[in-house]
Formats: structure tokens, sequence, C-alpha cells
């Protein structure tokens, strides 16, 4: 066997690796005859990944069914706390759960999506589909286009490319020329709206974040359609919110010399 051939092996036993671990990540806990269906695998295949994978200690077995182990865990929880705009986010996210009772995120991008890093909770707090370590596209949530508002037009376009816009409501942003029209205006504004983009009868608004290390973030402020309204979601959140970003920024650039 040549060199090459050997490489495109490891290159795809990697990749089955991954699409088990997000299976399973997905399913919560499967046998091996699911785990088989769902990534389209022979079994005697998938049962030599799997008990690799037990023996590693990445994934546990019990009775007939897989799942993820808590390694993970620690990975995790590594990669959250040793990241910049985690460490200094903490007080600032609370003051504007404080201030406006809503759930509140902390939302940073990797590979062209965004990733939920840290919340608080508000008195009203309502959380209906994230948590923490999900990601999320960028074109339909306020956090994301704060985000897309800190990357230049052939980054967004190459996003964009990447990702997809895809439909979630029928406000949902799906042409490119719009969405970057409106990316302009929240640079301007320097704050970003979600007006029931990604899921009918919920709002949200964001500020992005800048670390000097050159990693982009946002603060987002989410909450039902009949509380975030009027000059609440127009005026009020806007100011707390981009108040935040703005102070979390100053931290960030004090503590970084």
């Amino acid at each position: 066997m040549t060199g090459d051939n050997t490489g495109q092996r490891t290159v795809k036993t990697a990749e089955t690796v991954v699409d088990i671990i997000e299976t399973l990540s997905e399913l919560e806990r499967a046998s091996l005859t699911e785990l088989a269906a769902a990534l389209d695998m022979p079994r005697s295949t998938l049962h030599v990944h799997l008990s690799t994978l037990v023996e590693q200690e990445l994934l546990v077995k019990e009775e007939n069914e897989y799942r993820l182990g808590m390694t993970f865990l620690c990975h995790g929880t590594k990669v959250q706390k040793r990241n910049a705009l985690y460490q200094k986010s903490g007080e600032f996210l609370r003051q504007v759960a404080r201030q406006t009772e809503e759930i509140v995120w902390l939302v940073v991008e990797e590979y062209g999506e965004g990733v939920c890093l840290r919340k608080e909770k508000g008195e009203l707090a309502v959380q209906p589909y994230k948590q923490i370590g999900k990601r999320i596209t960028l074109h339909d949530t306020a956090a994301g286009k704060s985000i897309l508002s800190q990357f230049t037009e052939p980054q967004i376009r190459e996003i964009a490319e990447k990702n997809g816009l895809q439909d979630r409501t029928p406000n949902t942003i799906t042409d490119l020329d719009e969405l970057l029209e409106e990316i302009e205006t929240v640079r301007e504004r320097n704050v970003a709206f979600n007006d029931e983009e990604s899921i009918e009868g919920f709002r949200a608004v964001a500020s992005p974040v800048s670390a000097p290390d050159g990693q982009v973030g946002a603060i987002v402020v989410s909450g039902p359609k009949n509380r975030l309204r009027g000059e609440q979601f127009s005026e009020t959140i806007p100011e707390i919110v981009s108040g935040a970003a703005n102070a979390l920024e100053l931290e960030l650039s004090s503590n970084s010399g």
C-alpha cells in the first residue's frame, strides 16, 4: 500500500469517528443497529470503531446502547474556561439579565457559525432552543448578524456560500444582497435585531464584541415577542446590550496589555 493511500484511509477513519460522535450527540444514546442505520455503515465495520472508542473511554456502553462519555465534558469545560471572552463576560451578562429580566447569551464565532459559550438567566427568562456549546447559524439570529458585522463582505459571502441561508420562518432573510444591506445597518447602529427570523413568536437584540486576540462574539438578549415590543425592543434593550458589549470590550482591552 502506498503512502498516499494510507493517508487517504487515515483521513476517512477520522471522518468516520467524527460522524459517530456527532450522531451519538444528536441521538443521546443508540444501539449498534440504530447507529448503523443512522450512519449507513456495515455493523461489523461500525462495531470496530465503537469498541475502540469505548476502549479509549470516549464512549460508554450500557447494556446494548452507546453514549458519549464524560471525557467530552472535561474537554468542553476546559475550552470554555480558557476563552478570554468567557473569562471576562460573567458580570456583564449578569447585569444585563437583571436589567432586562430575560435570558442573556454570549455567542462566539467559530468556522462561520455561532457557538453559545455562556448564559445568564433573568427572572422571566425563556430558553426555547439554545444550550451551552450549541452551534447556530449567523444569518437568522441577532447574535449572528452582530458577528457578521465584524467581517468584510468577501468573508460574509464565503460564510453564506459554505453554510447557506436556510429559510426558517417567513421573516428569515434568505437573499444574500438583502442580508449584506442589513449587516451594513448593524454596523451603523452597533446593534442587530432578530424579529421572528429563527423562531416564530421570538425576538432578540444583540451587539458585537471584538477581543484583542481577534475573536469575535456578541451579547444577545432574547425573549417572547409579547415582552420584547415597542420601545423595550427598539430602544431600551438595544441600549443595555450595546452598553454591556462596549464595557466588555474595554475590559478585554485593559487586560490585554
